[in-house]
């Protein structure tokens, strides 16, 4: 839709915002688990880091395997430079289709196989342009390694299988081997040499196993690892010098095992891990010396474990941290100086996805009760704190003092029932503010003045019940204001002036009786205005006046016993129009770009003021339809919602029951 005036015409304009990449879109899809690997990311990193996060949301966080960035982004590097395009291509394919998308699938094979020896229940191929070899013993119920395997293979896949074992120096003669896929294949153990000979190897998936235990030798034959999967399996204990010589690893995943202790020296000698992932094991302490030597690391997945406490100087050691997750643990306390020397971090996440339900059994959770002042001071670059679904009652003031480059602030769902008027100084740069679920019954004035650069404000179910004039001071950027579902009374006349740019105000189900006639003045960008679920009887004519960029308003479920002629015609642009559920007996459509009106549910008189809107219907079936089918996206077997949108005439008796659109011309020849 084409450019007009000052109205900008936004395509998900309903989505609400959570990521300031653009617009921050919450329940699109999982929150982006986004971070620059660099202060100065280049452009391929940023593209890498787009395509990981959506395959790690939906798999490593999830609880299942799932390539890490390292072995998407850096490996598939590693693979071009080191392992030929093939190898590139195959560590994509795998990321892209997931941790089962190979298993029992036969995959393409590149390249001519005509006289290449190969194992009879395997399948190999050599890439066109590299002349590689990859060989795909995938989900064919091996017990053993299968004999006729080239010892040219770049890359081999052995997930899926039913090994139990391997004997040692299995893999003696594969010294080209740079990848190697043993992830679901029943492994219960592994011999102390059973990784000999592979010098070469940088990419090792042993996720989804039966593993218990590692000797601490384990992978001394592999120096060039770059990524290791180890995550899904029964491990309990980890060994000192359990990756002692991996000087190269960038990704190493522990994740959902049963590790309660870490010794403190087991990280030691890992001088280029860029990430490490230790969520949804037992740890109930961290001890500071855990992390030291890791300088380079720039992702720490903490998640699911049992921590009560965050204490000092734990993360001291990690400069160039940019992501810690410590969601769905049971902390209830940080200490000064939790975060100390952590001078890069950007995303900190410490809240709970989301409530528990009847088919959700109540997940380990967080229960931080209270903020210090300047409890963040020293996480400078932060761009994304989470802190929903914790259990704060109170924000103090100068809570957030320090997070100057903080973009994205949740604090949904906690028990916040004051904000003190100092809490958000400092956040000169946060764009989107999450206070949804919360009880804030007395807002400061101005309490949101010096966030300018704020464009999305969730107030949704706060207990607000009145908003009060200057309320919003300050919000001089805003663009989207949620005030759904707060038993809101009323609105007091100036309570919005000074919102210039919103461009959509939910309102949706509050007690809202009447609208002062001046409220909207000011908004001439706004585009959606949400107003159904409340209890107004009237609108006055001047009151939508100031509205000439709208073009989505929902009025449905009110009492509304009559609109006044002229109400609509300043909405040039108006599109959409909602009128269900009110007490409406008739209504003459004004717009004349209307597309698409909903009518249905209100007592019609079907008399001749109505003659009008039957014409309309008649001559605009698609813009006032009798019903509209929903299908859900991607679901091709649930059967289709329909909407329906009946214009049914309440009187005359003698159609009543009728709708609008059958009634026959001969019914208004007098008029």
């Amino acid at each position: 839709m084409a450019h007009l005036g000052p109205c900008r015409w936004l395509q998900d304009a309903r989505s609400p915002p959570v990521s300031p990449r653009a617009i921050y879109t919450q329940g699109t899809w999982p929150p982006d688990r986004r971070g620059l690997m660099e202060p100065r990311a280049s452009r391929e990193e940023l593209a890498c880091d787009r395509r990981w996060l959506r395959w790690r949301w939906g798999n490593q966080r999830a609880g299942t395997a799932s390539p890490s960035r390292p072995a998407v982004c850096f490996a598939c590097g590693m693979a071009l430079r080191k392992g030929g395009l093939a190898l590139a291509v195959l560590l994509v394919s795998w990321a892209a289709l997931g941790p089962r998308g190979l298993e029992g699938v036969e995959p393409g094979v590149p390249g001519d196989t005509e006289g290449l020896q190969c194992p009879a229940i395997c399948t190999c191929g050599h890439d066109d342009y590299t002349d590689e070899l990859s060989v795909f013993c995938s989900s064919r119920n091996l017990t053993q390694l299968p004999d006729g395997i080239p010892d040219s293979a770049r890359a081999l896949w052995l997930d899926g299988n039913n090994f139990s074992s391997i004997p040692e120096a299995a893999f003696r003669n594969f010294s080209s081997l740079g990848f190697l896929n043993l992830q679901g294949s029943g492994l219960a153990s592994l011999e102390p040499k059973v990784l000999l000979g592979l010098r070469n190897l940088y990419h090792l998936h042993l996720e989804r196993n039966q593993l218990r235990g590692l000797g601490a030798r384990t992978f001394l034959h592999t120096p060039g690892l770059a990524s290791l999967g180890l995550n899904n399996n029964l491990l309990s204990r980890v060994d000192e010098g359990l990756f002692h010589g991996l000087a190269n690893l960038w990704d190493l995943n522990l994740g959902w095992n049963s590790l309660a202790v870490l010794p403190d020296t087991v990280f030691q000698g890992l001088v280029n891990l860029r990430e490490l992932v230790l969520a949804g094991n037992k740890l109930t302490y961290l001890q500071p010396p855990l992390f030291y030597g890791l300088s380079e690391l720039r992702e720490l997945d903490l998640s699911r474990n049992a921590l009560r406490t965050i204490k000092a100087n734990i993360f001291v050691k990690l400069p160039k941290l940019q992501k810690l997750y410590l969601d769905h643990n049971h902390i209830a306390a940080m200490a000064p100086g939790a975060f100390l020397g952590l001078k890069a971090l950007r995303w900190l996440d410490l809240h709970l996805p989301g409530p528990a339900g009847p088919a959700r059994p109540a997940p380990l959770h967080n229960a931080i009760t209270s903020l210090r002042p300047r409890t963040f001071k020293d996480l400078h670059f932060l761009e994304e704190l989470r802190l929903g679904h914790n259990r704060l009652r109170q924000l103090p003031d100068k809570a957030f003092e320090g997070l100057g480059q903080l973009e994205v602030l949740t604090l949904n769902d906690n028990q916040i029932q004051e904000v003190k008027a100092g809490a958000f100084l400092g956040l000169l740069n946060v764009a989107v503010m999450n206070l949804s679920g919360n009880c804030l019954r007395n807002l400061p004035v101005r309490v949101f003045q010096g966030l300018a650069k704020l464009h999305s404000l969730h107030l949704e179910g706060s207990c607000l019940g009145r908003i009060r004039q200057h309320t919003f001071a300050g919000l001089s950027g805003l663009r989207r204001l949620f005030l759904k579902d707060n038993g809101i009374t009323a609105i007091e006349e100036q309570s919005l002036w000074g919102l210039p740019e919103l461009l959509e105000l939910d309102l949706t189900s509050n007690q809202l009786t009447q609208l002062p006639s001046q409220l909207f003045q000011g908004l001439g960008k706004l585009e959606y205005l949400l107003l159904s679920r409340n209890r107004l009887s009237a609108l006055s004519a001047e009151v939508l006046g100031p509205l000439q960029c709208t073009f989505w308003l929902d009025i449905s479920h009110n009492h509304l016993e009559a609109l006044p002629e002229s109400i609509l015609s300043p909405l040039v642009r108006l599109r959409y129009l909602s009128l269900r559920n009110n007490s409406l007996q008739t209504f003459v459509p004004q717009p004349p770009g209307l597309e698409r009106l909903w009518l249905e549910g209100n007592p019609w008189h079907c008399g001749c003021p109505l003659q009008a809107l039957r014409a309309f219907a008649l001559q605009h079936p698609t813009v006032v339809p009798r019903f509209v089918q929903a299908v859900s996206e991607g679901d091709d077997c649930q059967r289709p919602v329909y909407t329906y949108n009946n214009i049914t005439c309440a009187s005359p008796p003698s159609i009543s029951g009728l709708d609008l659109r059958d009634v026959g011309e001969d019914h208004f020849t007098h008029c």
